[in-house]
């Protein structure tokens, strides 16, 4: 059986990847090394999530001349249409699977 180029080289392609979502994790990332994801990961949602409606704010201002903080951390940040309650989802999250409760495995892409 042979299988395509594609394929083959499937993990030699760099893939696209959400620059929201990677600085998210990366700002998770100090407090899983810290060990203090319990205490601060809900803080960490609230603020992405005061920073999203900032940029809402921004957008339906028609983008003044100086960008939103967020546009100004994550350039590829696109337009939000909805709220997002950051804060609530993460805490529904971590009590159905432990984010928090963790000590090796820190959050992936796909939580």
């Amino acid at each position: 059986m042979s299988f395509s180029s594609r394929r083959r080289n499937y993990l030699l392609t760099p893939h696209r990847r959400d620059g929201l979502i990677e600085w998210m994790k990366s700002m998770l990332m100090h407090s899983f090394v810290l060990d203090a994801l319990e205490t601060t990961g809900a803080d960490t949602f609230s603020h992405f999530e005061m920073l999203i409606d900032e940029h809402r704010q921004w957008d339906a201002d028609d983008g003044d001349a100086k960008p939103s903080r967020l546009k100004q951390l994550v350039p590829t940040a696109g337009k939000f249409h909805t709220h997002l309650p950051l804060r609530r989802a993460f805490e529904a999250y971590n009590a159905k699977y432990g984010l928090t409760k963790r000590k090796h495995i820190c959050i992936s892409f796909n939580e």
